[in-house]
């Protein structure tokens, strides 16, 4: 039934898309049911032939068993929808005894070309795919992985829908691992059964692809990354957050049309291009069979049933006595794999005779479950009935109460929130032992080799409704809260120091808690939370969220908690980390408002210089990078500074180091490269080795961008360029895409500056064909502006001026003020190559005023350069206003140490003078500026000073004569 044509069939007034299941008569869509939809769909494929009752059935419901009186019910809706019959109009004929025959005439509509080829998934990236391991002994579900697998390359989307408990997990890892080849190991699977917030969703599979994700909505840029790609992605447990899965994976279908989608839910998700497959039951005998051992043994649900009844450590020998009630078990619980090991775990403890005893007398349960719910809750429900009546109630109340937890728990955490006490664990290890072995509970190891524990979400979720049956559910989430900050105080106590990074990622595993945790905390309804609790467990959770690039989160929890500050929260530690963490991430998601410094401020305030150093210097770090980004580099200066005297209290090499750097970039902006440099070389010479990872910037790579500028503009090109390679090389080690991306963006204008264009061209590439780059909003509109830069370099102006003017409109929207002046120069460059004096006249009187209201001295020099070529380009009559200006320029670029600046102001200033007939000194002047320089000799403004030498020997050798 594959064989269907994937473009639009056409039959009388009706227009049929088998791809995008969409039925249009004249023009307007027509509602059908999926399964009439389907039934159409393969009648048409073969249309003229006679398409047998059993085709029919097995292509729309698959390895469903149905009757042929629910196909005729569905053939009748269909027909009636189509108006068969109506004023002569035929589709469908009904052939006796055979089936069915779609007998009008179809036409087929070309598609669309297919599409481009698709970019192979970065090495990188598919380095950090893991998938979890497959079972090594898989029972009755190999033909199901083989079809699914076929299915998904084919149809690119596929749902495997069923019963809780029948196995859907492990078919879709099982067909994961057979498409790795396929899909050259571009393979990723994502459980999001622990997150109980469908506003996750996205995030949780950006991050899952080794994305950071920098925006409030990780939807668009997500997509923006899938586009090009080929790969599978597989989405495990959706059914408690539907919605949000499936409108994701719709768009995802839509717009990444390289990318395979394998998803697992309880019911189809219901949109456009999925396939949604029914995985049946595991073939069972009848449970009042009496075939012998080896007929028995053909059922892979009775073959299941014994794995897990031998891995209960019962290792009962199945022969013709015994196989009867074996396969009365298997029959009782209908195949349904969870059911069946369920049961096998009790043999171990109870024997099969006494295991099938109790089922066969039922003890209450009813294994077609409540009339009232849902079919494929029914069975399950009755076998978690049945298992939690035969629990002591010791092993009861812990069932109940741990129910809280999600994903994988500690013992320590079992005991705290079990028995409120996490000292005394031997009882809680009894009891966690007990619910393992009768399956109630799976035991793992832990990344850090200790044991966890995880109960089946089936299971959890039933226990948790038989907690808030019991009333214990505020005391358990009260206990389950109150682990948890403590928990992620004892962790890393609020601090971001500089080993921060590494110990928060240790926390990933706690995620799903802290989540629940933090919901139940914030609960509109939710009385029993204290606002005590609720703010404590916001500042020891937020940090940990933004040091995981989870920056949404981040920004979520810590304006919670602020907001639920009171009079015994205000003012305390706990508002400090709040007031840090919204800050920094506000900055990321929301860009450079001034609720962000009014934020650090109070942040600041709070943390006292010896009660709260790290804080305080994280917070100054901050503050720091927040001014150089708007812009406002005396304030940076003295942020740097400040952080200076808090490093020299705290004593501590590697916050030494940082202040360094950090007054190297600030007075590397305000103008004076030679402290930049002094301050540069101490700061990498104390760091060693250290790691300065802080507040989401590494402040090596940021040192060394910086760095690279001011050897630029020292008059040392050659180092300028080694340097800002080594910018790169060193944020690429770093494996933080931010840093990578904030590197290539920043070392670009030392390319620009020495007349690099294919090196520029490169690094600009670079960034653009990066994985993470959709999803780094803020740096788009300054390599907007590099990459008009470039072509107005390359004397394309026409092309490059409107890049960067629409660039800078955009930084000066978002506030994005740091790369706004170096674009100004380009565009004012542009401007005069053009003959567009006036306006780059405009353009650069503004860009001193507001170059001079943020402190920023860097780049005066060259606004004075550019201001006089622009008067002498509109009239002779300004050249000595234009001398002027130049011999300005030099001045200033000499006191700021700018041997670049100053050589490019003297090469234009020795044209005016050599024009005016003083050739000879102005000669001697710029050879002597030129005879400074060590290196860098093929570099544009080198070489264009040695051409005018060599222009001017003969007016030299002449006046020597």
């Amino acid at each position: 039934m594959n064989s269907q044509h994937s473009g639009i069939t056409a039959f009388g007034p009706f227009r049929l898309s088998p791809v995008a299941r969409v039925i249009e008569r004249d023009g307007v869509p027509l509602a059908l049911g999926d399964r009439a939809l389907d039934i159409l769909i393969a009648l048409v494929a073969r249309a003229g032939e006679i398409v047998s009752h059993r085709d029919l059935i097995a292509h729309v419901w698959r390895d469903l068993v149905v009757s042929p009186g629910t196909l005729r019910v569905h053939m009748s809706s269909l027909r009636k929808a189509l108006g068969d019959g109506d004023g002569g109009a035929r589709y469908i004929e009904n052939v006796t005894a055979q089936g069915y025959c779609f007998v009008a005439r179809v036409t087929h509509e070309p598609t669309a070309p297919p599409p481009a080829a698709r970019a192979e998934f970065p090495d990188v990236a598919r380095k950090r795919l893991l998938l979890p391991s497959k079972l090594s002994n898989m029972v009755g579900r190999e033909h199901m992985v083989r079809e699914i697998g076929e299915d998904l390359i084919a149809e690119r989307f596929i749902t495997i829908i069923g019963p809780g408990g029948m196995g859907k997990t492990t078919v879709a890892i099982a067909v994961a691992h057979d498409m790795l080849k396929e899909f050259s190991d571009a393979v990723c699977f994502v459980d999001i059964g622990a997150i109980e917030d469908a506003k996750l969703v996205a995030a949780t599979v950006a991050a899952s692809l080794g994305l950071s994700v920098q925006t409030a909505d990780p939807t668009p840029t997500l997509i923006e990354y899938l586009r090009t790609l080929r790969m599978l992605l597989v989405i495990d447990n959706c059914e408690h957050v539907i919605d949000a899965v499936a409108t994701l994976l719709e768009t995802i279908f839509r717009q990444a049309p390289g990318v395979h989608l394998l998803a697992t839910s309880r019911e189809a998700l219901r949109v456009e291009g999925e396939h949604a497959c029914w995985l049946p039951a595991l073939a069972n005998p009848s449970p009042e069979s009496s075939m012998k051992a080896c007929d028995v043994l053909q059922f892979p649900a009775v073959q299941l049933f014994m794995q897990r009844a031998s891995a209960s450590g019962h290792r009962f020998k199945l022969d013709d006595e015994t196989a009867p009630l074996v396969a009365g078990i298997c029959g009782r619980l209908e195949g349904i794999a969870l059911a069946i090991e369920l049961a096998a775990g009790r043999v171990g403890s109870h024997g099969i005779a006494a295991t099938a005893d109790l089922l066969n007398r039922n003890l209450g349960l009813d294994w077609h479950g409540r009339r009232t719910a849902l079919p494929r809750h029914q069975t399950l429900r009755a076998l978690l009935d049945w298992s939690y009546g035969l629990l002591p109630e010791t092993e009861q109340l812990a069932l109940r109460r741990l129910s809280v937890l999600v994903g994988a728990f500690t013992l320590d955490a079992a005991c705290a929130i079990a028995q409120g006490r996490p000292s005394n664990q031997a009882p809680m290890l009894s009891t966690l032992d007990a619910l393992v072995a009768k399956s109630l509970l799976s035991a793992l190891v832990g990344d850090d080799g200790t044991e966890r524990y995880r109960l089946l979400e089936t299971t959890r979720m039933y226990a948790r409704e038989k907690l808030q049956e019991s009333g214990e559910f505020t005391l358990a989430a009260q206990r389950h809260a109150e682990y948890f900050a403590k928990l992620l105080n004892a962790r890393h106590g609020g601090y971001v120091d500089l080993e921060y990074t590494g110990r928060a990622h240790t926390l990933r595993e706690h995620l799903g808690n802290v989540r629940g945790a933090l919901e139940w905390c914030f609960a509109r309804d939710e009385r029993a939370a204290d606002a005590t609790l609720a703010v404590d467990l916001a500042a020891a959770a937020a940090p940990v969220f933004f040091e995981l690039s989870l920056l949404s989160e981040a920004y979520k929890w810590s304006a919670a908690g602020l907001e639920a500050l009171d009079a015994a929260t205000r003012g305390s530690r706990r508002e400090m980390l709040l007031q840090s963490t919204w800050a920094i991430s506000s900055m990321w998601l929301r860009g450079n408002s001034e609720d962000v410094l009014t934020a650090l401020t109070r942040g600041i305030q709070l943390a006292h210089p010896q009660d709260e150093p790290e804080q305080r210097l994280r917070m100054l770090a901050t503050r720091h990078l927040f001014l150089t980004r708007i812009a406002d580099f005396r304030g940076a200066l003295a942020a740097a500074k400040e952080w200076d005297v808090a490093a020299r209290q705290a004593r501590d090499v590697t916050c030494l180091a940082i202040a360094d750097l950090m007054q190297g970039v600030a007075r590397h902006f305000r103008g004076n490269q030679a402290a930049a440099r002094r301050h540069f070389d101490s700061g990498f010479a104390r760091a060693g080795e250290r790691n300065l990872q802080l507040c989401g910037n590494d402040h090596r790579v940021r040192g060394l961008i910086s760095q690279s500028r001011t050897l630029w503009l020292s008059g040392l090109p050659e180092r300028a360029i080694a340097t800002a390679r080594l910018a790169v090389a060193t944020a690429s080690r770093s494996g933080k895409p931010l840093d990578t991306c904030f590197a290539l963006v920043f070392t670009t204008p030392v390319y620009l500056w020495c007349g690099e264009w294919d090196a520029a061209h490169g690094v600009l590439e670079q960034l653009i064909n990066h994985t993470h780059w959709p999803m780094l909003k803020p740096f788009h509109s300054i390599a907007a502006a590099m990459q008009g830069s470039l072509l107005i370099g390359r004397k394309d102006p026409e092309q490059g001026i409107p890049m960067v003017q629409a660039a800078l409109q955009v930084m000066k929207n978002e506030r994005q003020n740091v790369a706004r002046t170096l674009a100004a120069c380009s565009l004012a460059e542009g401007l005069i190559m053009t003959g567009r004096c006036e306006e780059a006249l405009v353009v650069i009187r503004n860009t001193r005023r507001d170059a001079v209201l943020g402190a920023e001295g860097a780049f005066l020099p060259e606004l004075l350069r550019l201001q006089a070529r622009t008067l002498l380009a509109m009239s002779e009559a300004n050249e000595a206003q234009a001398e002027r200006l130049l011999a300005r320029s030099c001045m200033i670029a000499r006191r700021q140490s700018a041997s670049s600046w100053e050589l490019r102001s003297a090469i234009d200033l020795t044209r005016i003078r050599a024009r005016r007939g003083d050739g000879v000194a102005a000669r001697q002047f710029l050879s002597t500026l030129y005879d400074r320089f060590t290196e860098g000799f093929a570099t544009q403004d080198l070489q264009a000073a040695a051409q005018l030498l060599g222009a001017l020997e003969p007016l030299a050798s002449r006046a020597a004569v």
